[in-house]
């Protein structure tokens, strides 16, 4: 019976090992055959990505410089327009300045004229 049972396992597992060889080579075909599809769509796949990704980092580089340029050009139009008010601010300081000096001097040659025409017409009457 012992020699039955042995002789039983044995032609199970020759069966299992004709049967798990043939499909075990095939597994490993089946595999290199996918890494080699793979590997064949993957990698001009992973290459355009890599042409995409520097391209994007170049134009976030360009957009970095258009940025501080933008920003340079907003502090210069600022500090400008500061200026263009002190020039207006002084300008408006000397004009009133200079409208009240007109204003004043002409006060001032009014004032002397009367008084010189006064003084003429009083010295022609004395004599």
């Amino acid at each position: 019976m012992n020699t039955v049972l042995l002789g039983v396992i044995a032609v199970v597992v020759i069966a299992v090992a004709a049967y798990l060889i043939p499909l075990l080579v095939e597994m490993k075909r089946t595999v290199v055959s996918l890494r080699k599809t793979t590997e064949e769509t993957l990698n001009p796949a992973l290459e355009e990505l890599n042409l995409a990704l520097k391209s994007v980092r170049t134009i976030t580089d360009n957009v970095g410089v258009v940025t501080e340029d933008v920003k340079q050009f907003s502090h210069s139009v600022g500090e400008m327009g500061r200026r263009v008010g002190a020039v207006n601010a002084l300008i408006g300081s000397v004009g009133s300045s200079a409208a009240i000096k007109a204003v004043s001097m002409k006060a001032g040659i009014r004032a002397a004229l009367e008084f010189l025409f006064a003084n003429l017409l009083r010295k022609g009457e004395r004599r």
